[in-house]
């Protein structure tokens, strides 16, 4: 039996829940509510790889269901062809997503755009590998794009090389300050690759107990970028990373965490919110003071901070 096509899926999907597949308008004022550091009681949902429950991660459809659907941030990741060329795709390699195979850093965009993205349980779709330009199309002035896998090095390139080019695409655009960029560089490191642009896009230093003299390291940040958010990356509640906290909050910049791993979250991640409790996963980490929320649910957690008076 043939797969039965996704896009197919969707539009009975669509119909049977009485609206169009056409994404509605996004509200523009929370991207600058993100970026003014206002104080807020409202909670941003990132969207890991798009909508990947109900359509292929990181693909264009992904990001059209979580626009629908009221995402903040699109969470995607960023690889360089060959020829110099960014595409979507978490894995280095194209082999687990798509029905060829091949290194992405080896292979030509007109490679990489003949093959077939596959489905969540490895059926074939008619969807291509997008690229970064193809994303930007659907969100520009709607959603921010948080950028994952920017700090990678390209083999034979030199240092920055992917950040370099990530920024000149997001000028070509006008799209610098709908960009995320979360990374666990010092700040010299940023500033020197980043440049002016450093102070334009949405950047959050990582705060994890694997980066060497993290007190200092924060404070830098603090003291010379003062950053829109920090990503706390917490396995355990009696980690330096958890006691920074209280400093971040009242420093103005927001507290963003991924609750898609229960080691960056101290184990109140997706898994405890949808199989035991959301007060215990989702509403802990809100009640701490986190307020930028990465995760594979984000209808489910869109509908609990609604609930919750949260959005």
């Amino acid at each position: 039996m043939k797969d039965i096509s996704l896009k197919r899926g969707w539009l009975i999907l669509c119909l049977f829940l009485g609206f169009g597949c056409t994404h509605k308008p996004q509200d523009t004022d929370k991207i600058d509510l993100l970026r003014s550091k206002q104080p807020t009681d409202y909670v941003w949902v990132a969207a890991h790889r798009a909508d990947c429950l109900y359509a292929p991660e990181n693909s264009i459809e992904a990001v059209k269901h979580a626009l629908y659907f009221g995402a903040d941030i699109i969470e995607t990741d960023v690889r360089m062809t060959k020829d110099g060329h960014i595409v979507i795709m978490h894995d280095y390699t194209v082999d687990r997503m798509t029905d060829g195979t091949g290194t992405i850093s080896e292979m030509t965009l007109a490679q990489i755009k003949s093959l077939r993205l596959k489905t969540n349980w490895g059926g074939r779709t008619d969807f291509e590998v997008p690229t970064l330009e193809e994303f930007i199309e659907l969100t520009k002035g709607k959603i921010c794009l948080y950028l994952d896998k920017a700090s990678y090095d390209i083999p034979g390139n030199e240092p920055g090389t992917l950040v370099r080019t990530l920024l000149e695409i997001l000028r070509r655009y006008d799209v610098l300050e709908e960009s995320v960029f979360v990374l666990d560089w010092p700040y010299e490191k940023a500033k020197r690759i980043f440049g002016e642009d450093l102070e334009k896009v949405i950047y959050c230093p990582v705060i994890d107990d694997k980066i060497e003299n993290l007190g200092p390291y924060v404070d830098e940040y603090l003291e010379k970028l003062h950053p829109i958010a920090f990503q706390f990356r917490m396995k355990s509640l009696d980690s330096e990373t958890y006691r920074m906290l209280p400093k971040i909050l009242d420093s103005g910049s927001r507290a963003f965490i991924a609750a898609t791993w229960p080691e960056h979250t101290a184990n109140h991640d997706d898994q405890t919110s949808i199989f035991d409790d959301p007060s215990k996963g989702w509403g802990w980490l809100v009640d701490q003071g986190f307020n930028i929320l990465e995760t594979n649910y984000q209808n489910d957690l869109i509908r609990f901070l609604k609930n919750a008076k949260r959005r």
